[in-house]
C-alpha cells in the first residue's frame, strides 16, 4: 500500500489504465462497414455502342460512392429512337419503371439519348433529362441547365461518349455541393444515413449512425475510466493524509515535516509565533497636529494685505451621425428538354456619407 502513495506510481497506473481502455474499446468495435447491396444498370442501354466501357465502369463506381453517401443516383439511357413516343413522355415512364433514386430523398436523375428522333424535322437526334420530386424547383432549373449547356455541343457533333462523360462530371460536381459530400470512384465513406433504392432492392448497408454510435460508446467508457481513476486517486491521497496525522499530528510526537496535500488536508509547516504589539507612541508636551488642503480661491474685489486670483477653462466638443443605407434584390429562373433557357438578375444599392463638426474655445 505504501508503492500507491507515490505519485509516480499513481500516474504510470492512471497512464497503464487508459491505454487499457482504449484497448479494449478497439477491440470490441463492430466490424460494421459501409457496402453497397442488390445491383442497379445505371446505364439502361448503349445503343451502337456508343458509350465505352471505360466511361460505363466509371459511372457505375462512381453511382455508388454518390448513392452511399446521398441516395443520389445518375441514370443513362442510349436507345436509337423512342418510337412514337414523345422523348419526355418515354422519359418519364422509364424513370419511374427503373425507380431512380432513394426513397429517403426521391433525388434521382435520368438522362435519355435518342440518337435518330427528330429534331426540327430532321432525324438528327433528341436528349431529355428527368429528376425526382426531391429536388426544389431552384434545383431542378439547375439540373436542367447543366444539360442544356453541357451536353448540347458534342451531342451535334456525334461525340456521344464525350457528351455524356462530361455531363455526368458537371452533375456529380453538382451533387457534391448540394450534399456537401465527396465522390470519388470506390470511396464508400460512413454517411449520416443509409438509402434504398425506390425499385430493384439495391441499397446502402452502413453509415455513419453506426461509426457515430461507436465513437460516443468510447467516448463515455474512457470517462468513466477516467472518473473511477479519479476516485481511486482521491482513495489513496486519503490514506496518505490519515497516515502522516497519526504520525505527526497530536501532543508528543515529532515535529512534522512538510507536507503537500493533493485532495485531502492542508499545508503542514511550523510558523513562528507573532511578535507582541508595539506600545502607543505618548505625546509630547506643547504640540498638536492636523492636516488639509486648499487648492486656490478668489473675492470680490481687492483688499490690503489680501490676495486674489482666479482662473477659468472652458471647453467642448460636439460629433453628429448621419443615417445611411444599402439595398439590392434579385431574380432567377430556369428549362429541361433540348434548347435554352434564361437568367435574369436586377440589384443594386447606395450610400451616401456627410462631415461631422467639433468645436473647442478657451478664454482667460
Amino acid at each position: 500500500m505504501n508503492v500507491l502513495k507515490k505519485r509516480p506510481v499513481a500516474a504510470v497506473i492512471m497512464v497503464l489504465a487508459i491505454l487499457a481502455g482504449l484497448a479494449l474499446g478497439q477491440v470490441r468495435k463492430p466490424d460494421d462497414v459501409p457496402g453497397i447491396s442488390g445491383s442497379f444498370a445505371y446505364v439502361v442501354h448503349n445503343e451502337r455502342n456508343v458509350i465505352r466501357n471505360e466511361t460505363i465502369q466509371y459511372m457505375e463506381e462512381m453511382n455508388q460512392s454518390l448513392f452511399a453517401q446521398t441516395g443520389a443516383q445518375i441514370a443513362v439511357d442510349v436507345v436509337k429512337t423512342t418510337g412514337s413516343a414523345d422523348i419526355a413522355d418515354y422519359t418519364e415512364d422509364l424513370f419511374t419503371r427503373m425507380g431512380v433514386g432513394s426513397r429517403e430523398r426521391n433525388n434521382g436523375i435520368l438522362l435519355v439519348l435518342a440518337l435518330e428522333n427528330l429534331y426540327h424535322g430532321v432525324p438528327d437526334g433528341d436528349y431529355y433529362v428527368a429528376w425526382g420530386s426531391g429536388f426544389s424547383a431552384s434545383q431542378q432549373d439547375r439540373i436542367g441547365s447543366i444539360v442544356l449547356n453541357t451536353l448540347e455541343a458534342d451531342f451535334a457533333a456525334k461525340n456521344y461518349d464525350e457528351a455524356v462523360r462530361d455531363t455526368f462530371d458537371e452533375l456529380i460536381v453538382y451533387l457534391e455541393d448540394l450534399y456537401h459530400v465527396t465522390v470519388t470512384p470506390g470511396f464508400l465513406p460512413d454517411t449520416s444515413g443509409t438509402y434504398n433504392a425506390i425499385a430493384g432492392g439495391y441499397g446502402s448497408t452502413a453509415g455513419a449512425g453506426s461509426a457515430s454510435l461507436n465513437t460516443m460508446v468510447l467516448a463515455g467508457g474512457l470517462l468513466v475510466l477516467i472518473f473511477l481513476l479519479l476516485m481511486l486517486w482521491v482513495f489513496c491521497d486519503a490514506l496518505r493524509y490519515r497516515s502522516y496525522r497519526r504520525r505527526y499530528i497530536g501532543p508528543g510526537l515529532p515535529p512534522p515535516p512538510l507536507y503537500y496535500p493533493v485532495f485531502w488536508g492542508r499545508p503542514r509547516r511550523r510558523r513562528p509565533p507573532p511578535p507582541p504589539p508595539r506600545p502607543p507612541k505618548p505625546p509630547r508636551p506643547g504640540s498638536f497636529s492636523g492636516g488639509g488642503s486648499f487648492g486656490g480661491g478668489a473675492g470680490r474685489g481687492s483688499r490690503p494685505g489680501g490676495f486674489s486670483g482666479g482662473g477659468s477653462f472652458g471647453g467642448g466638443a460636439g460629433r453628429s451621425s448621419r443615417p445611411g443605407g444599402f439595398s439590392g434584390g434579385g431574380s432567377f429562373g430556369g428549362g429541361a428538354r433540348r434548347g435554352g433557357g434564361g437568367i435574369k438578375r436586377s440589384g443594386g444599392g447606395g450610400m451616401n456619407r456627410t462631415g461631422g463638426s467639433r468645436g473647442a474655445g478657451r478664454r482667460r
